[in-house]
Parts: C-alpha cells; sequence; structure tokens
C-alpha cells in the first residue's frame, strides 16, 4: 500500500520531522495529508503557532478540494470570535478577497463531511494560535487535487487519472494510501482496481525481489572467479620467482674455471742449435743435415721451428 503524502502545520522545532514538511514553503501536490502538530488523543496543539503553508494542484486544470476530518480549536462563542484558527485562501496572498469561506475555528468531525474548493488550484493555509489556554486537539484535513470530467475532456486512464464514482477525476497515484480522496471512498478497498494495484504492486515487489537475488547470485560468483584468477596468478609468480631462483643459485655455485698463467710462465727451453759452426754438443749426434734448425723442447711436447723462426728468437 502507498504512504500518502503528510504535512504538518508548526512553527516549533521538532526532532525527527523533516524542516522542508513544516511551516514557510511551498508545495505542488496530487493530494495530501496536512494536520497540526501534536495530532493526538491525549496532546493538545501548541500555542504561538504562525504557520503559513502554499499547496498548489500539479496540472493547471484542476481544483483544490479540503476535506475537514477534525477540527477542534478553541472558540468563544460558537466560532464567531476565534482565540485560535485556521484560516484558507485560494492564492498565495493572505488578503480578504482571496480568503476561502470556511469555519475557522470550533469543533468539525468527519462525519459531518465538511469540504471547501478552492476553484484556482491553489490554497494557503494559515494556522494561528495565541498564548494564552489552549484546549483542543488541533485539526486533521486531506487536500485533494482533482477535476470535473466531461465530454470534452473525460477522465484519461492513459494519463494516470482515475475516475471517481461520483464522477471526480483524480490522479492514480492516490489510489490505495488509506486515504479516501474521492468523496465516496471508490480509490481505495474493497474498489477493484485497488485490489489489482496491490496484487500488481506485491507481484513487482516478488519480480524485484527475484531480480535483486540473481544480481547477488551474479555478483558473488564474480567476486569468487576473481578470487580464483588471482590465486592462480599469485601459485605462478612464486613459481617463476623459485624457478629463477633455482638457476641463479646453480650458477654461483657452479666453479668457474682459471687460467694458470704461472704454468706457461714456467718453462724449461733446451735449446739445442745443430749448425757446421758450432757442431753437436753431444759426440753421438749425426751432423748429416745440411739446414740448421732449433729444436725447443719442454716438458710436454716438441717443436721444430725453421731457421727463419730462429732468426726471429
Amino acid at each position: 500500500m502507498r504512504q500518502p503524502e503528510e504535512y504538518i502545520m508548526t512553527s516549533a522545532t521538532i526532532d525527527g520531522i523533516k524542516r522542508s514538511n513544516v511551516c514557510g514553503d511551498g508545495y505542488r501536490i496530487e493530494g495530501a495529508v496536512l494536520k497540526s502538530y501534536p495530532f493526538s488523543k491525549n496532546e493538545t496543539y501548541l500555542p504561538y503557532e504562525n504557520c503559513f503553508m502554499t499547496f498548489q494542484a500539479r496540472q493547471p486544470s484542476n481544483q483544490i478540494r479540503i476535506h475537514i476530518i477534525k477540527l477542534d480549536l478553541n472558540d468563544i462563542y460558537g466560532g464567531t470570535d476565534c482565540l485560535d484558527s485556521l484560516r484558507f485562501y485560494k492564492s498565495v496572498y493572505i488578503t480578504r478577497e482571496d480568503k476561502l469561506d470556511s469555519v475557522e475555528c470550533g469543533q468539525i468531525g468527519e462525519a459531518e463531511n465538511f469540504n471547501i474548493i478552492s476553484p484556482t488550484g491553489i490554497v494557503t493555509v494559515h494556522f494561528s494560535t495565541d498564548g494564552g489556554n489552549v484546549n483542543g486537539l488541533g485539526f486533521k484535513l486531506i487536500l485533494t487535487a482533482f477535476r470535473y470530467q466531461n465530454k470534452i475532456h473525460p477522465c484519461d486512464q492513459n494519463n494516470d487519472e482515475f475516475l471517481c464514482n461520483n464522477g471526480d477525476c483524480i490522479s492514480s497515484l492516490l489510489l490505495c494510501d488509506g486515504i479516501a480522496h474521492c468523496l465516496d471512498g471508490s480509490d481505495e478497498i474493497p474498489n477493484l482496481s485497488c485490489i489489482s494495484n496491490i496484487e500488481e504492486s506485491r507481484i513487482n515487489n516478488n519480480n524485484n525481489n527475484k531480480a535483486n537475488h540473481r544480481a547477488m547470485i551474479a555478483k558473488h560468483q564474480q567476486w569468487r572467479g576473481i578470487l580464483i584468477i588471482a590465486f592462480l596468478l599469485i601459485i605462478f609468480i612464486v613459481f617463476v620467482l623459485f624457478m629463477a631462483y633455482f638457476i641463479c643459485r646453480r650458477c654461483i655455485d657452479s666453479p668457474i674455471p682459471v687460467p694458470n698463467n704461472n704454468n706457461n710462465r714456467r718453462r724449461n727451453y733446451r735449446t739445442i742449435v745443430h749448425s757446421p759452426l758450432n757442431g753437436p754438443r753431444n759426440s753421438t749426434t749425426t751432423t748429416t743435415t745440411t739446414t740448421p734448425q732449433v729444436v725447443i723442447q719442454n716438458e710436454k711436447n716438441r717443436k721444430r721451428l725453421d731457421n727463419d723462426d730462429y732468426n726471429l728468437l
């Protein structure tokens, strides 16, 4: 069930009430509930109130009906001399010309079916109390933007309008909000359209719940996939680091061969020169060769050099 728009008329600072819904502002409405503070069976309204609120219909062709459910304000002579008053005006200006004819104080109940109509589609409400003896529950009333249907402009359901049984056209947004905006109450239960709207709202709520559940499951699956990918990525990084460490460790542990230059330097050369001038150094050596040679012998190998290489040495 939809909740009706509710406004509270008070000049006092009250915790828990939005300041945008109290005195001093203007509002465009399809329908609303307006009451004094606090409107209850055990407390009276507050003294020293001087509150103005203006309401305007959303559709420029609509009027505003003021249906007084409860009025209980101080008076002296049956409503002719009001100590506390509730006045209505058909414009944003507080003038005598724009004042709507209404009972300003006293006692009015819902059974009296008291209604006031603003033909301009604008209502300014003025609530004032004195500082004397405040005695009364205050007031509660219903504001409804409506129009009379005719053959030229019938109620259009495609334009979010609802036809009351008494012939008034109101906004379909006012259906099933617990407040009778139609004078005959046809916009509320047990009206069949209201029941169908309730069933439709229940179906929409169920569909929304199912959609939210599917979205939540999809979100969980998405996060699960992200976590799995992150875990596999961590394992891969650890494996790469381990392999790099293993390869580098082998490179560090293997000895690098260093050439020993001392062995090359420490060579024992024995030169034997065979020539006709010097002759053999050993008596057993024959001198049958005519080409002089130099034999360089070390501990491991021998190498024969020609005479030209010898000259280079």
